[in-house]
C-alpha cells in the first residue's frame, strides 16, 4: 500500500502520461476489448452504450502469413464453407512474403482484427530488436492479436487453418 505522498506523485505522473498518450491508450484499450473495465473503474461505462459490447476489430481483415502447405484458394474455400468472406484475409504464404512484410502498417490500424501465423523467417521488417518477428509484435502495444497455426510446431495446413478459424468465431466471436 502507498503512502498519501506517494500516491500523490503517482497521480501527477498518471496525469502527465494521459495528457500526452490518452489517444494511443483508448485505442489500446479498445483493441485488447478492456476500454469497458476502464470505463467502469472511472464510473463512466455509460459511455459505451450497448452496442459497442464485443465489436472490437471482430469484422476486420485477417492475415494469414507464412509457409503453407496448401494455397490461397483452398484456404479462402475453407473460410467460405465455414462463412467467412474471402475478401477478409490478406494471404502472405511464402518464406520471401513473410521476411518483407511491414508488420508496422497494422500496429494501432483498426482495419485488421488477427494475425495467423504459420511457419517464418525470425528476422524480417520490424523485428528490431526482437529474437523474432512474432515476438515483436507478441511484445509491442498496438499490434491485432498473434494465433500460431498448428498443433506440433507452427503449420498452415487446411487442418490448422480450419481450427483456428472455429476457434476465433467460437471464442473470439469474430463476425
Amino acid at each position: 500500500m502507498l503512502e498519501l505522498n506517494e500516491l500523490l506523485e503517482l497521480e501527477e505522473v498518471i496525469r502527465d502520461v494521459l495528457n500526452d498518450d490518452l489517444e494511443r491508450i483508448l485505442i489500446e484499450l479498445n483493441r485488447t476489448g478492456e476500454l469497458e473495465t476502464f470505463l467502469r473503474l472511472l464510473g463512466m461505462h455509460d459511455y459505451l452504450g450497448t452496442e459497442a459490447e464485443g465489436k472490437c476489430n471482430r469484422d476486420g481483415k485477417i492475415i494469414v502469413i507464412g509457409q503453407s502447405e496448401v494455397g490461397k484458394d483452398k484456404l479462402a474455400a475453407v473460410a467460405k464453407k465455414m462463412g467467412i468472406a474471402k475478401d477478409r484475409f490478406e494471404f502472405l504464404l511464402d518464406y520471401k512474403d513473410a521476411k518483407t512484410f511491414d508488420f508496422r502498417k497494422t500496429q494501432w490500424s483498426s482495419k485488421y482484427s488477427y494475425i495467423l501465423v504459420g511457419p517464418m523467417p525470425h528476422s524480417g521488417v520490424a523485428k528490431g530488436e526482437y529474437s523474432s518477428i512474432i515476438s515483436a509484435i507478441e511484445s509491442e502495444a498496438g499490434y491485432p492479436p498473434v494465433v500460431k497455426m498448428g498443433t506440433d510446431g507452427l503449420k498452415i495446413t487446411k487442418t490448422s487453418f480450419r481450427n483456428t478459424l472455429e476457434y476465433l468465431l467460437t471464442e473470439k466471436n469474430i463476425a
